[in-house]
Parts: C-alpha cells; structure tokens; sequence
C-alpha cells in the first residue's frame, strides 16, 4: 500500500488554508456552502500510525449519517452546476472524494456506496491503474457505471509545484488521455497530489480546459471561492461520528 507523506501533506494543508488564488476585491460571500470530503485508504485493519487510513466500520456510520440527516451526495458535474448557478443547491449538499485509485475502494468503499445510493468522484493516477496495489480498469469502469465519477490525480502522483511548467503540463495531459482511453469521457476536474501546486499549474489546468481543482486546506466549499483552488475536509484515522459531524458542518 501507499506510504502516503504525513508531515508534508499536513505542512501543505496548513500553507494553502492560508493562501487564496482570488483577487482581494472579491465579492462577499454568498450563502453557497458545499462540505467536499477527502478519503484515501478504507480499510478493514488500518495502520494506526497512517493518518490517511481510515476504517471501514466507521466509514459505514459516516454514511449511514448522511443518509439518516438528509445529506445529499453530488456528482461531480452536480456539484459545479451549483457552484456555476445553473442548478440550484439542495438542503444538504455534500460532495464525497477518494484520492489514488487503491485497491480497498473497490471491496470497501463501493459496496457501502451503491448500499446507501450514495454518489462520489475518485480521483485517479493513470500509470497506477492496474498495478498490484490500486484499482484495476475493470474496477475502475465498472464503478464509473455506478455512480462513481472519475477524474484526474496525474500520471505519476508528483509534487507538482517542484516541475516545470512543460513536465506539469505533461503530468496533466497525459492523465486526461490516459483516462479517456479507459473510460470514454474527458476528466475535466483535478486534485493536486500532495496538495502540492503553484502558478504554473494553475496555468496549465486552465489552458488544458479544466473546470476546477482541489486542494488538500480545510474548510467549505463556496461559488466565491477560486475554483482552481476548492478546499476539502480530510477524513483521518482515528476521527469520531462527532469529529466527522463538526467536520461537515464547519470545514474543520
């Protein structure tokens, strides 16, 4: 499995909650607020000294407590719909997203999904697909045809903002035609691995026709905010039914 970065990816979160890519004389605020989960590894024994892994009995009441207080789970083109004001925004919206394509999300997570009727977007490293511990093309297109949205984690899972501009554009791009091959639908929506980004990355999503893309900084969701730049609230081991409720209602 994955030896996910701890300390540099939480360094990244504390960096990008305070750093915004919107223009100071933005607009106030309107009463858009959309909670975007951030889950990596769902396991039946997780590594109690992974922040990142995260166990599938808790995960199942976290679902179960969507579905009993009126959450609703978007899909991804949903979810910018709203932000885009062309749909309006349901009592309790909530966007679910997995990161890296590892191989618990097919026998984990997508059974407890398709359970609850729930939706969510996975986001996928292309040269991982298929590799000893990720999801396999069959997985990943037989969940896409049930409610699970796939999009674009890079080719190789890199800190983006060490690269050059032409080495990201090659990470991005890449993806997107890998994908497509795969799945037969352009991934038009990103995260950053590592949470890692710069100006030039940004650049390159928004010349490469990129509706939005996620960062790893807590808080919610909102139509103001930079869409290239749209936080999410990790889910990290060791996190209670109430941590989980104080997460979705605040951000934090």
């Amino acid at each position: 499995m994955k030896n996910l970065l701890v300390v540099p990816l939480l360094l990244f979160s504390l960096l990008l909650m305070g750093f915004s890519h919107q223009p100071a004389s933005a607009k106030k605020s309107t009463d858009i607020e959309i909670p975007v989960l951030l889950y990596h590894v769902v396991s039946h024994n997780p590594d109690p000294n992974n922040f990142y892994q995260y166990s599938v009995k808790e995960f199942e009441k976290q679902m179960v407590y969507l579905k009993e207080n009126g959450y609703r789970t978007l899909t991804i083109k949903q979810y910018f719909n709203i932000l885009d004001g062309k749909a309006a925004m349901p009592a309790k919206p909530i966007l679910l997203t997995f990161d890296d394509n590892s191989s618990d999300f097919y026998p984990n997570v997508y059974p407890i999904l398709d359970k609850y009727d729930l939706k969510a977007t996975q986001f996928t490293v292309s040269n991982w697909v298929n590799g000893s511990w990720n999801m396999t093309a069959e997985e990943i297109t037989t969940v896409m045809d049930n409610g699970v949205d796939i999009q674009n984690h890079t080719v190789t899972h890199p800190f983006l903002n060490q690269m050059s501009y032409a080495q990201q554009y090659t990470e991005i791009n890449d993806a997107t035609v890998a994908l497509k091959s795969l799945t037969g639908k352009t991934a038009n929506v990103f995260a950053y691995p590592y949470g890692a980004y710069n100006a030039d990355t940004i650049s390159v999503l928004e010349n490469l026709g990129f509706e939005g893309a996620f960062t790893v900084a807590g808080g919610l969701s909102t139509d103001e905010g930079s869409r290239f730049e749209i936080p999410r609230i990790m889910i990290l081991n060791g996190d209670t039914l109430e941590d989980f409720a104080r997460k979705i209602t605040t951000g934090y």
